[in-house]
């Protein structure tokens, strides 16, 4: 990428935040209640005062939250994906549990999720897991269902196996939608995180959220939204550097990162 293209990408994401920032001062300016919709300054100095209590202490439990309910969702759906797209009886099977399932919000199972768990760090870990199954199931199956036939009957003539069909073949080829799938879900997955630790948690920066909110501290509520955006636009930073890494061969990826 020539430097003038790259100062543009530079560029173009600061006017956005700009934009941004004048319109928060300009609706705090114009609501006339600092103390309800504090400015972006006041929110700022709140997020430093922040920085030597609780917060990162909360940020860690959260990103525990995250990883654990992240992982194991992510793992059972591309395992379940990878059976179903194997075995067709399976995936006849499984597949309206998952239609049935998967329009559900992970938040409705927040009720049920307290009676069985109890309020702790078990609530969040259990709305994650089931927000990032779906996705990545329904987004691997639809990958290896695309898969080239001819590629998986040349694997066939060549005496392949159907673990290494599925894991030398149709896997790699099922990438671009597994990525896809792993974008969608991670992003539900952050709001399942902020709702569940929110209602059923008793760590994390959902539950900081409600805290602050309890004191009418609305400068760091903001100030704690913003660091849920900021933690996941960062994971999905890095999931995208990922699969810029594994789909090298793929085109539009290789534009895209050069």
């Amino acid at each position: 990428m020539n430097p003038a293209r790259r100062l543009v990408r530079f560029i173009e994401p600061m006017i956005g935040i700009a934009t941004v920032l004048a319109a928060w001062e300009i609706a705090s300016r114009v609501s006339a209640n600092a103390t309800l919709v504090p400015p972006p300054g006041v929110v700022w100095d709140a997020l430093l005062a922040m920085q030597g209590s609780e917060l990162p202490h909360d940020i860690i439990a959260s990103l525990v939250h995250l990883a654990i309910g992240y992982t194991t969702g992510a793992a059972l759906g591309l395992l379940l994906a990878i059976v179903a797209g194997s075995l067709p009886w399976f995936a006849a099977v499984i597949d309206p549990f998952a239609e049935f399932l998967r329009p559900i919000s992970p938040i409705a199972w927040i009720p049920l999720a307290i009676l069985l768990f109890g309020v702790g760090g078990a609530v969040p870990i259990f709305l994650i897991f089931y927000a990032a199954l779906f996705p990545i199931f329904v987004g691997t199956l639809d990958g290896i269902r695309r898969v080239d036939p001819n590629l998986v009957n040349a694997a066939r003539a060549l005496g392949a196996s159907r673990t290494t069909l599925a894991l030398r073949v149709v896997l790699p080829a099922a990438m671009p939608s597994l990525f896809a799938g792993a974008r969608l879900s991670l992003g539900v997955a952050w709001m399942a995180l902020v709702a569940g630790e929110i209602v059923g948690g008793d760590a994390g920066i959902g539950w900081r959220i409600l805290w602050y909110q309890e004191f009418f501290q609305m400068d760091r509520v903001l100030a704690a939204i913003l660091i849920v955006g900021v933690l996941g636009f960062s994971a999905d930073t890095l999931l995208r550097m990922l699969q810029r890494r594994v789909l090298r061969w793929q085109p539009s990826i290789t534009e895209d990162a050069g």
